[in-house]
This record gives structure tokens, C-alpha cells and sequence, in this order.
């Protein structure tokens, strides 16, 4: 299995914090509780060539759940979800809340503004 390359201590905290997924048609992928890894590292570790790691983070809505709210994007920026992957995330929302991962007053948001490593970003929109 590859190894996780070392992160900054602040951006390993956030990784550890969050439950990290990527989602595919018919599955999630979760990260394990405490998985002080990216999106990247996760497919890799997974079993994912490198190659086919960077396809499904173009390709692929992934993100992660917080404190009972759940951050989704797609692509190296962290874009807004296309179109179609949108329609991909709503037929998860109750995978969310059966995961506890999405809390009753819980929000989902699409696509993240990137700031400082290891802090968390500013959502672009509501789901």
C-alpha cells in the first residue's frame, strides 16, 4: 500500500476531524474514524493508481461530514458539483443522516473556497 507523504500538524488534525468520502455510483467510500489523510490519499490507499485517483477527484463528487453538517465538491479546486453529480449526491442524503454523518438540523454545502491548510473553508452554497 502507499504511504501517506507527511502533512503539516494543523492539516493532519483537520484530516483526523472530519469523516472523508468519495462518492461512486452505487457507494460510498469512507475514510476510516481518524484518517489523517486527503481524498488522494484515500484512493490510493484503497487501491487506486495514482492516475485513477486524480480522474475520480476531477470526475467525482467527494467531501467530507463536520460536526453533523456535510462539505461536498469535485475536482484539484473544489468546485461546485456538475450536474450530474448533484442528481449523484441527493439519492446519498439519507446514507448521510443513516451514517450520522448529516445531523437533523444538519446542512450540505457545494463546493468549498480554499483557505489556510488545516483550517476549515468557506462553503460556496447551500445544497
Amino acid at each position: 500500500m502507499p504511504e501517506i507523504p507527511k502533512k503539516n500538524n494543523a492539516e493532519s488534525d483537520f484530516h483526523r476531524r472530519r469523516k472523508a468520502f468519495v462518492l461512486f455510483d452505487e457507494a460510498v467510500l469512507a475514510a476510516r474514524d481518524g484518517f489523517p489523510g486527503s481524498h488522494f490519499d484515500l484512493l490510493r490507499q484503497t487501491g487506486f493508481t495514482e492516475r485513477q485517483a486524480h480522474e475520480i477527484i476531477e470526475c467525482r463528487a467527494r467531501g467530507y461530514a463536520l460536526n453533523g453538517d456535510v462539505y461536498l465538491y469535485q475536482g484539484a479546486d473544489f468546485s461546485c458539483l456538475s450536474e450530474h453529480n448533484k442528481a449523484r449526491v441527493a439519492l446519498f442524503l439519507q446514507v448521510f443522516r443513516n451514517n450520522g454523518w448529516l445531523a437533523e438540523n444538519g446542512r450540505v454545502y457545494d463546493g468549498m473556497s480554499p483557505g489556510q491548510i488545516g483550517e476549515s473553508w468557506t462553503p460556496i452554497k447551500e445544497f
